[in-house]
Parts: C-alpha cells; structure tokens; sequence
C-alpha cells in the first residue's frame, strides 16, 4: 500500500505498474525507474519548487526527522518506501527526491529462486546457513538486491526474536518477532544523535535470537564483530562493494577507520563471519568463505 503522506502526485507516479524508483531533480525534472528497465523521463507533475520543498519537507516531518537549511538533506522510512531528499541550499538550487519502493519485494526465499536470483542448490544453502545460525554479510553494488536477499533470509526464521538496526527501516519484516529500530539525527542544537554503532550495542542487550545490520558503513562493524565473536550468532548484514575481492577492501577501509590493524580484522572477520554472498542485478553472482592468508591478512575463497 503506497503512503498518504507522501501526497497525491507522488503516489500516482509510485502506483504506475512496475515502478521502482522515482526521482524528482527540481519541479521541472521527473524520472521513473520501472523493475530492470532504464530510466524514462516522464512530464513533471509538479507546478513549483516551493510545492516540491513543502512536500520533500512535510514527507521527511512524518517520517520523524527534519530537513531544514541547516539540515539539508535527510532519507526516512515510510511504510514500504524510502524517501530521500535533498533541499535547495547552496549545494544545489533546486530540491531534490529520491524514492525506492518496497511494497512489492517481500519476497521469500522460495519466490526469488523461482525468479532466478539463483538455482535451487544455492536455495539450499542459503536456507541451511539459515537453519544453522550461521552469521552472513551479504554484498553488492546499489540496487543489486542486498536488503531483498537479507529481508527474505530473516523471513526463514519466523519463530526467532530478530533485532533489525538500521539507518533507515527498510526490513519491516511482515511476520514474526521483528523489532526495529533505527538510527536518530542530531537535532538542530547537534544534540541526540544515535548512531548504528550505539544500536549495535543496546540491541545485545534486548535478549536477541539475530541481530540484523541494514548496511554496515562505519565502526559499528568493529562493535557487530566483537559481539558475533561473544556467541551471538544467525546474524545478517549488508554491505556496498562493487566485486567480491572489493569486499576486502571495504572492511580494511572501514577498519582502519575505527583504529583497527588489517590482521586483527582478519582474526575477527575470519572467526564471526561463516559466508558472504555476493549479488549484482539481482542475481547471487558468488557464494563465498572468509579466511585468513598465509599472510594472516583476510581473503574470500569462493564456495565450490
């Protein structure tokens, strides 16, 4: 079901057959994404970019965050739509929309083999790292099917207390023990901010069967590690790389960020994580194993 607050124009483009993506640059500018089609320019149908600010303004207020001059840019949750926008400022004049629905994609495991995400032998892997607890980072590009893959594996597991932390609510789980929680910006005084990181660790604190990572950005990975490496397992996150040696390169990165050596990152990737699934246009390209090389520094090694 589209969102009412997202008025009358944006849901009208939203429920044209197979639309995935809307994305609004200015009042005069209106692009539609439909499944794995290209973009088409359609007419905009909007009159001003006074409208367009009240409304990108109104959308983020009832998602619970704010976007202002002093605060630009802002991405909410609304329902089964993930709305972000970016407000006419000096680093851009006009305002900006960017819109990806999930109404359509609560897909299980079952439905995107049927749909060619992959063959049924990976189905069976998948749903035995599934029943086995097994922890998971799942990896892609944008838009390649990350959160669609890690929504469907966490529907195999209905019985289970899952904690999804996020950026931004995309998971919503339809069924099942599912709670959701989701980081909070500062407020206009640089006050309150939660960040995942902070998430990470109340979440180890509400008894959780999983814990689910929407995208891991930064040293809350280091923080999900230590906790998977503590006992906790049948966890799941994502992460953006555009290969899967890129993978690698990502965690090094976002390791040394936190303060963390590429060997000590080995030692603890090698030990919390079992898999790491690799999907590009919607397709699992590679199924593969963390471990260390000979010279302790972590690698992949593709499942056979």
């Amino acid at each position: 079901m589209i969102p009412e607050e997202l008025g009358p124009k944006l849901a009208g483009l939203l429920s044209q057959p197979g639309v995935t993506d809307v994305l609004v640059n200015g009042c005069t500018e209106v692009w539609l994404q439909r499944g794995g089609a290209g973009m088409v320019r359609i007419q905009s149908p909007f009159e001003s970019e006074q409208e367009l600010a009240q409304l990108a303004q109104a959308t983020i207020a009832a998602g619970g965050r704010h976007l202002d001059q002093a605060n630009p840019f802002a991405d909410v949750a609304i329902g089964a739509v993930r709305f972000h926008a970016s407000l006419a400022s000096d680093c851009n004049p006009a305002t900006h929309i960017s819109i990806r629905s999930h109404i359509e994609r609560q897909f299980g495991l079952r439905q995107l083999c049927d749909f060619g995400m992959f063959d049924s032998q990976q189905l069976q892997l998948l749903q035995s790292i599934v029943a086995a607890k097994q922890n998971f980072l799942i990896a892609g590009p944008t838009g390649s099917g990350k959160t669609t893959l890690l929504r469907a594996m966490l529907g195999e597991c209905a019985n289970d207390r899952i904690i999804a932390l996020e950026d931004v609510a995309e998971l919503q789980l339809a069924a099942g023990h599912f709670v959701a929680m989701q980081t909070r910006q500062p407020n206009v005084e640089g006050k309150g901010e939660i960040t995942l990181e902070r998430l990470v660790r109340e979440a180890l604190r509400m008894r959780p069967d999983r814990i689910a990572v929407g995208e891991v950005r930064g040293v809350e990975l280091v923080t999900m590690l230590q906790a998977l490496n503590t006992g906790h397992s049948g966890a799941g996150a994502t992460i953006h790389a555009n290969s899967l040696p890129h993978v690698v390169s990502r965690l090094n990165l976002i390791a040394h960020q936190a303060g963390l050596g590429r060997a000590e990152l080995a030692e603890l990737v090698s030990s919390a994580l079992d898999w790491v699934l690799f999907v590009d246009s919607r397709c699992l390209i590679s199924i593969a194993k963390f471990q260390r090389a000979r010279n302790g520094l972590l690698e992949v090694v593709v499942h056979e």
